[in-house]
């Protein structure tokens, strides 16, 4: 296969990524104008959309179905007046795999690899205040999957994408929605159930009996039966990450567990390039001090039972200056009180 052949999907697919913007993109106060209302998304209906061969997934039925965003997204649905789309696309992942070898780059053949092509293309693309925030590394439905918000100004339309990359046995799976930057907040948590909802349903997937799948209550099953539409069960986002990355906007966040010689773990928290956090030092060691909470009631409630040394806030600055602080138990009582 020559290096063209193979590396044509996957920059077809980010051509069409380019083209999305310049069919969707509405005067920002007009749109303001329509959604003014501020409807209630919580207790929203969705319906289960079906790929045949290739996944599931529940959309909301206030959206319509489209052909105008993408040329190649398997679906695509849009509400105007919202302002809220949401696209599926896909590739083998035999040929990314053959992009990446005939490609002479850093970039891995894997989903680590795929995601760090894709934020590479948004910020290409970007004009500017482009960020990555709200990484997180997490099994959806028992696959792999890399979830993602983005939000930079394109076109002069201040975008915000909630994105997922999801890995199956054979292919790569992106889910794309987005909104504009003032609707962030309000339509996050329903971007998050429509990632969450997705299951790859390939042919002789290993995947596609999972035991999240055996796990359903009978209940649950009963309600999916009686509705072609109903309220979707998700796996609830890590609302302590998503706190952090809304008020700080870092470009990346990571998490680091650091074993200790006393049994203990010290448990870091990094934030690099975060333009609030660059722009007021005087009160950095506040800001460090909300992020080291939001982290800690993660922990807490993610491991049972929890012990850990210190928690640690490292902050990577854009001059590349550092700023560490460290936090005991006795500290993050303190701070809590």
């Amino acid at each position: 296969m020559s290096k063209s052949c193979s590396l044509l999907n996957f920059n077809l697919i980010l051509h069409e990524l380019t083209n999305i913007f310049m069919k969707t993109f509405i005067p920002l106060l007009f749109l303001l104008i329509l959604t003014s209302c501020n409807k209630n998304h919580s207790d929203e209906k969705y319906e289960k959309k079906i790929v045949e061969n290739k996944y599931s997934i529940f959309i909301p039925e206030s959206l319509g179905a489209t052909a105008e965003l993408n040329n190649i997204a398997s679906i695509q649905f849009q509400n105007l007046s919202e302002d809220f789309y949401v696209i599926v696309l896909d590739e083998t992942k035999e040929s990314f795999a053959n992009a990446v070898k005939n490609n002479p780059t850093s970039i891995s053949p894997d989903l680590e690899g795929y995601y760090n092509v894709i934020v590479s293309h948004f910020k290409k693309i970007t004009q500017k205040d482009f960020k990555v925030y709200a990484i997180e590394k997490k099994k959806i439905n028992s696959s792999n999957a890399i979830v993602f918000s983005m939000s930079g100004m394109s076109d002069n339309y201040p975008a915000f994408y909630r994105y997922a990359i999801i890995e199956g046995d054979q292919r790569y799976y992106q889910i794309m929605s987005w909104t504009n930057i003032p609707q962030e907040k309000k339509y996050t948590e329903r971007m998050n159930k429509i990632i969450e909802s997705f299951s790859v349903e390939e042919t002789n997937s290993s995947i596609n009996k999972s035991l999240l799948a055996k796990d359903k209550t009978k209940k649950e099953k009963l309600e999916l039966e009686k509705n072609n539409s109903t309220e979707i069960s998700y796996e609830k986002p890590d609302d302590e990450i998503q706190e952090i990355g809304s008020l700080f906007r870092p470009e990346i966040m990571q998490q680091e567990k650091i074993k200790l010689s006393n049994g203990k773990s010290n448990y870091q928290y990094t934030l690099t390039n975060s333009d609030l956090l660059d722009k007021d030092l005087e009160n950095i060691k506040n800001h460090s001090k909300k992020i080291t909470i939001n982290y800690y009631n993660l922990l807490k409630r993610t491991n049972n039972p929890f012990s850990y040394n210190k928690i640690i806030v490292k902050i990577i600055h854009r001059n590349n200056k550092i700023d560490r602080f460290e936090y005991s138990e006795k500290d993050i009582k303190n701070i809590s009180m």
